[in-house]
């Protein structure tokens, strides 16, 4: 007499190494959606700053164009001249960003418009670590 058994189902070893290695995938899956989700929180909260950065950058170079900064007065100025100017500002999500505008006189000479730098470096703190970034334009 042969005997045939017919197999059904899985046994309680295969079962458990399944879910063992189901737990590990989920396990780095989520490790994975929170690190991408803490980069995209950074990368909008350093959008926000770098917007208001920029915004800055761009009202000092349009009051540059209308009257020279103090010291940065046509042709008379040394090369090296700089006025620098700093505030803060609370910024809805980020919290205290203190901005750094500095305007410096570049080289002028003969036949040459006067040329200014404009830099302006905005500073916060996020997580507890200090961040900063930049913006620079030349104006004249």
């Amino acid at each position: 007499m042969i005997n045939k058994t017919k197999q059904a189902g899985f046994t309680a070893v295969e079962l458990l190494i399944t879910l063992i290695i189901a737990s590990m995938f989920l396990f780095a899956g989520y490790q994975l959606y929170t690190q991408v989700t803490r980069d995209g929180a950074d990368a909008n909260k350093t959008a926000i700053v770098s917007n208001v950065a920029y915004k800055k950058l761009r009202k000092e170079a349009s009051d540059v164009t209308t009257a020279a900064p103090s010291g940065c007065i046509a042709s008379a100025a040394p090369t090296g001249t700089e006025r620098t100017s700093t505030s803060s500002e609370n910024v809805t999500g980020i919290g205290t960003v203190t901005y750094t505008v500095t305007v410096k006189c570049a080289p002028s000479s003969a036949g040459v418009l006067d040329v200014f730098r404009i830099n302006v470096k905005a500073s916060y703190k996020d997580a507890g670590i200090d961040k900063e970034l930049e913006h620079a334009t030349f104006v004249n």
